[in-house]
């Protein structure tokens, strides 16, 4: 092997990956290249350890396997070791690594614990796993793009082993699977649970013996798209959004079991999906919304026009009919509309003499067509802004015709 691409393959990663087996590789490998290895260590914290410049290194392999204090386990990538040292580390017990080796050490095989493979020829000594078995790992592989996308793949496994592991301590048991696994087919299941078992040193059986599973439907392809409400939401108004998005992380903490997410769930638009499919099937819950329109968090004082974008928004997410009063209303501005509607009524009732004063009737009854354009403007939601145009035709024709009337009378 000459590149480090050529250690990328379905039977590397069923090794140290899916099998969690410790891998033992002969003679001598390019460092850079045996480190493109690590992709299938997730999980781990590797430690590099040159041989070479340790006289006890079987001393250190010892303590650090016994006090690991790290959250993530250590997997070892040992190199330049002779063969005296390959055998002293195969007597260790809870050791897990990637060996490489200068010298033929082919006699050393014993048993599975430790997989060999010879670089030379590129055969496995004791790795015997059918083709049709790595039908997974090669899916894996080939369609990844690269060895990034790969990575991401295999780091999806291990949170859903994580998750495996988690409920099963709260459960007792496996019935929550079909949720879990939803993105899989059936037959590679097993695999990801084999990996839960050895990565946590659990015992599970296969995926046969889950008999008492009820069958289900996979939940990830009969989940709805939410993100046309979200973009409402963020689209409408700038000081309305980042409320919800403060709002709906802090709702997240607080209440969902972050367990239960996959990391794109952790970002606001894929969460608010998840909360939408599995929280808030039938909308937005209003103690939410009466929060949310409380603007608590920014502190910011809505403005008319901000109220009227925040019924718009409701009334898209259909939230309008129960939320609409509950806007608040800032004191001073109430006062103030409230005493312009007041002047304007005690001015508009002072109703000119039409035959004194034609003229200034007429003003009059196009200064109330401007002022209930104005009302209407203001006080009317999304929902009846689809009949404001036939109503402002409505009022227009019937104050111009009156106009027209007196025109001809006079």
């Amino acid at each position: 092997m000459d590149t480090g691409i050529d250690f990328i393959s379905p039977e590397f990663l069923n090794i140290l990956f899916f099998q969690q087996k410790n891998l033992i590789i002969y003679p001598y490998v390019d460092l850079k290249h045996l480190h493109f290895l690590e992709l299938f260590t997730i999980g781990y914290n590797v430690v590099n350890l040159d041989s070479t410049a340790l006289h006890n290194l079987k001393e250190i392999l010892e303590f650090e396997s016994n006090n690991n204090y790290s959250q993530s386990p250590s997997l070892f990538f040992i190199y330049n070791v002779d063969k005296k040292k390959v055998k002293e580390i195969m007597d260790l017990k809870g050791i897990h690594c990637v060996i490489n080796s200068n010298e033929n050490i082919d006699d050393l095989v014993n048993g599975s614990k430790f997989i060999f493979f010879n670089k030379k020829n590129k055969q496995f000594l004791n790795y015997d796993t059918l083709d049709s078995e790595l039908e997974f790992e090669r899916g894996l592989i080939s369609s990844s793009k690269n060895k990034e996308i790969l990575q991401d793949k295999i780091q999806k496994i291990k949170i859903a082993a994580t998750r495996i592991f988690t409920e099963l301590i709260h459960q007792g048991n496996l019935n929550f699977l079909p949720d879990i696994l939803g993105d899989y087919d059936k037959k590679y299941w097993d695999h990801i649970l084999r990996f839960t078992s050895s990565y946590y040193d659990i015992n599970l059986p296969d995926i046969g013996d889950f008999k008492e599973i009820p069958s289900k439907e996979n939940p990830k392809t009969n989940k709805k798209d939410f993100s046309e409400e979200y973009d409402i939401i963020l689209s409408s108004n700038k000081y309305i959004g980042k409320e919800f998005i403060q709002l709906l992380l802090d709702y997240r903490t607080k209440r969902v079991n972050s367990a239960h997410l996959e990391i794109k769930e952790f970002f606001p638009n894929n969460l608010y999906n998840y909360l939408r499919n599995h929280h808030w099937k039938d909308g937005i819950p209003e103690d939410f919304v009466k929060e949310w329109t409380q603007m608590n968090y920014s502190q910011y004082t809505l403005t008319e026009s901000d109220k009227l974008d925040f019924e718009n928004i409701l009334e898209q997410l259909g939230l309008h009919e129960s939320m609409s009063l509950s806007l608040p209303c800032n004191p001073t501005e109430q006062a103030a509309n409230n005493k312009k509607t007041k002047q304007t009524l005690s001015s508009t009732n002072k109703i000119p003499s039409i035959a004194n004063d034609l003229n200034k009737y007429k003003q009059l009854l196009l200064t109330q067509l401007e002022d209930i354009e104005q009302f209407v403007d203001k006080t009317f939601v999304r929902k009846t802004l689809k009949l404001k145009p036939y109503i402002m035709v409505k009022i227009r024709t019937y104050l111009l015709k009156e106009i027209s009337t007196i025109n001809n009378l006079f």
